[in-house]
């Protein structure tokens, strides 16, 4: 069965766009693509042979081998000329930034990032680079998952509370964003009680104005 978060990255790709999943493992969003009809061609992509072979499998049962296209691939090494949108989701920052760096993004419509870590360095890139955020969602599932979606558009550079919260997420005040950053501030406090840091007691102010201003 397809996690939360793998329905909510499928949500924010547009119909009938030819996707590239990077560490697609057992392909399970290749096929929900496909069965939802929200594609007709998705490449499963894997660095190592293992994950891809159990890709296969999966693709091969549910007969989806005329529109899911399994690649052995070191991040977006590999990539067909046809593809529009990449999805890069479950890994770590450090891991993601190595495969954007590695690639030109300019040659697809949007990429899809989630980062199991430092998500507040992702946007960081994006900024950097002056990408723009297209959207962001964020979800529950065990976790809180920040999902996001950008561009090559130019954008000039986010400002740091935006990098740190999200831009779109900042905008749109979701009920699960309030319960995020009220979570998150709970652990802070906590924290703070004992480690008595400058930068929590700085990123406890912001998370109280942004829900109490």
């Amino acid at each position: 069965m397809i996690s939360k978060r793998l329905k909510e990255i499928a949500k924010m790709i547009d119909k009938d766009k030819v996707v590239f999943d990077v560490g697609s493992d057992h392909a399970l969003l290749p096929c929900f693509l496909i069965q939802h009809n929200i594609t007709k061609k998705v490449y499963a992509g894997d660095n190592k042979k293992g994950p891809l072979n159990n890709a296969i499998e999966n693709i091969k049962k549910h007969h989806y081998e005329d529109y899911i296209i399994p690649v052995l691939s070191d991040g977006l090494e590999k990539v067909n000329d046809d593809v529009e949108v990449v999805v890069i989701a479950g890994m770590g920052y450090y891991t993601i930034e190595h495969i954007l760096d590695n690639c030109d993004i300019s040659k697809y419509d949007y990429l899809i990032v989630q980062t199991n870590s430092d998500v507040n360095l992702l946007r960081k890139y994006i900024s950097d680079h002056h990408y723009t955020i297209e959207d962001e969602r964020i979800i529950y599932d065990g976790f809180y998952y920040q999902i996001i979606k950008f561009s090559k558009s130019y954008h000039e550079k986010y400002s740091d509370l935006e990098i740190e919260f999200g831009p779109i997420l900042l905008k749109n005040r979701e009920n699960i964003f309030i319960d995020y950053l009220s979570d998150l501030l709970k652990r802070l406090q906590s924290i703070n009680t004992k480690a008595n840091s400058l930068e929590i007691e700085n990123k406890i102010k912001q998370i109280e104005e942004i829900l109490y201003n």
